[in-house]
């Protein structure tokens, strides 16, 4: 990783906006290939996970399997290493994108993929995969991860942002690829440390969120193109309600170094970039160089 950064709430030019989207859907087709929305697959993403089941990597070290199901299943917070809690907080952080996104892919399977907004397209399907991904990180250390439903108050908050205008529905999206991002950067971060004795295993797990990592960040990075300044402005002042929305959901978030003030400390420092994607920024901000 490059410690390039970039300002995921700078307003851009309207020729900005125009080039970066153009940018973004041919980014968007090299990474992932051809769609197939009937299987809900994109080509290259699918040889990913196939040349992946040939190279099986397992934890020699087990955690406490009832422990995590008590987290999981918001029962109880009994006591768990940082193994265990790295693990909840993967089968957690993801619950609410996934539900928007089957319901967004739901919508297109309605309509039909061609009267479907193919950038869009491509991004709800690349969501898609990270569930899977996730699952193969549990399956590195035994557990198998059964996907669940966020709570109804979430949901019913989901269901509701989608009937808002692009306009208005693209706000509240964009501030949780900007803490969804930061949190699988802070993921990748403590991996090094917690899964050192494990140099295989460190090196899966790391792989397996840089790809979810790199998604979040290019969707910012799209996100960020669709808006204007005012949404801009408003997304920015909305963005410690979803953080904060997020630490009170997932508490294992605090437990592991990533309390809220530390999520938005990682945030006002700018959103890391991937080396092959300079265009989104070129010449980066300074950590710690962004407004309250």
């Amino acid at each position: 990783m490059t410690g390039h950064r970039f300002d995921p709430f700078r307003v851009l030019s309207e020729d900005e906006r125009a080039q970066h989207r153009e940018r973004y859907a041919r980014y968007q087709m090299e990474r992932n290939g051809e769609i197939d929305l009937g299987r809900r697959s994109l080509s290259l993403r699918e040889s990913y996970f196939s040349d992946l089941g040939g190279r099986s990597v397992s934890a020699s070290r087990t955690v406490d399997v009832e422990a995590l199901e008590t987290w999981i299943s918001r029962s109880g917070r009994p006591a768990l290493d940082d193994r265990g809690l790295f693990l909840v907080i993967v089968a957690m952080v993801n619950e609410s994108e996934r539900y928007g996104v089957d319901l967004e892919l739901d919508r297109f399977d309605k309509s039909g993929e061609h009267l479907a907004d193919r950038t869009q397209l491509y991004l709800f399907l690349e969501e898609g995969y990270h569930s899977r991904i996730l699952v193969e990180v549990c399956r590195t250390f035994g557990v198998e991860l059964e996907l669940r439903t966020p709570p109804w108050s979430t949901r019913w908050l989901i269901q509701a942002v989608r009937y808002l205008p692009d306009s208005i529905r693209w706000i509240p999206v964009l501030c949780g690829e900007v803490v969804g991002c930061t949190v699988f950067r802070f993921l990748i971060d403590r991996s090094t440390e917690i899964f050192a004795s494990e140099p295989a295993v460190q090196g899966r797990v790391r792989s397996l969120l840089y790809e979810i990592w790199q998604d979040e960040v290019m969707h910012v990075a799209f996100l960020r193109s669709r808006l204007g300044a005012r949404a801009i402005r408003l997304s920015r002042a909305m963005l410690p309600m979803v953080a904060r929305s997020l630490t009170w959901d997932v508490p294992a978030l605090g437990r592991l170094g990533c309390p809220f003030e530390e999520l938005m400390r990682r945030i006002r420092s700018g959103v890391e970039l991937p080396p092959e994607v300079d265009w989104v920024e070129r010449r980066g901000v300074p950590r710690g160089s962004l407004a309250a």
